[in-house]
């Protein structure tokens, strides 16, 4: 993998809006080929700008972006965003809904299959005809992460789509996320604030700092996968998340240190 050119190149990139202050300033990384990367750090430190950046979704200030060996304008169709909530249409089934992103490009071919094996990998086969009224929010965030699936992207990324669920749920959906991952095999990028989170689902870490945005950190994560509750109970997994947590304490302290510099 580390002999293939990286999926995504950030080359000195600097972003911010209009004349406001810069929201990021000399991100430099490269992600490889089958990277589960998460972004952590204190609000405000540009960790859904990168989302943003990447999907072309905004534009950068300066530098270089190169996914896939191309830019992300050309690269969008590889990439699918999965966004905080699940913004599914409330007049659609759940099959519906899943199917919208093929029907936005124009794929007709097998697309009832493909809905229904989507849909299968996230456990939700059942409830194919039921409305999003009709579903918890776990099984809302399901059916998004479906849709995702539905076609087949190369680099999926995803900005805090369990943020909203209860602990239990969450670390089901993790589990299941990883899983997922084992029959295709994207690219992650994950936005989170849970130190814990991030640790059961990456390879990797990026723990940012803020005002502006730079990479602190990176935190390489070498447990093995599959990842499973015993995972979480291992002495190396509590190691981790012990580690990450006290560079987001170093990270606020750096924080904390220059906003009183600046108002002395």
């Amino acid at each position: 993998m580390a002999n293939q050119p990286p999926v995504v190149s950030f080359q000195g990139v600097e972003k911010r809006y209009g004349n406001g202050p810069l929201i990021l300033d000399g991100i430099n990384f490269e992600a490889q080929r089958g990277d589960f990367i998460s972004l952590i750090g204190p609000s405000g430190c540009g960790k859904s700008t990168i989302l943003k950046l990447i999907s072309a979704l905004s534009p950068i200030s300066s530098g270089k972006i190169i996914v896939d060996g191309m830019s992300p304008e050309a690269a969008m169709e590889e990439m699918f965003f999965v966004f905080q909530e699940p913004t599914l249409l409330p007049w659609l089934t759940v099959a519906a809904n899943v199917a919208v992103p093929m029907r936005l490009r124009g794929v007709s071919q097998k697309r009832d299959e493909i809905v229904a094996k989507s849909l299968a990998m996230v456990g939700l086969a059942e409830r194919a005809n039921y409305y999003p009224r009709q579903l918890s929010g776990g099984q809302k965030m399901r059916v998004s992460i479906a849709r995702a699936l539905s076609v087949s992207p190369r680099i999926l990324l995803l900005d805090e789509p369990f943020g909203a669920l209860d602990e239990m749920t969450r670390d089901h959906l993790n589990e299941e996320l990883l899983s997922i991952r084992q029959q295709q095999a994207w690219t992650a990028f994950f936005v989170t604030h849970s130190v814990a989170e991030a640790v059961f689902l990456s390879n990797r870490i990026f723990v940012l700092s803020a005002n502006p945005g730079r990479l602190y950190q990176e935190v390489k994560v070498d447990l093995p996968y599959p990842r499973t509750e015993e995972t979480r109970q291992s002495a190396s997994y509590q190691h981790l998340v012990g580690e990450v947590s006290k560079l987001l304490r170093s990270v606020e302290r750096l924080q904390g240190a220059a906003k009183t510099a600046a108002t002395a």
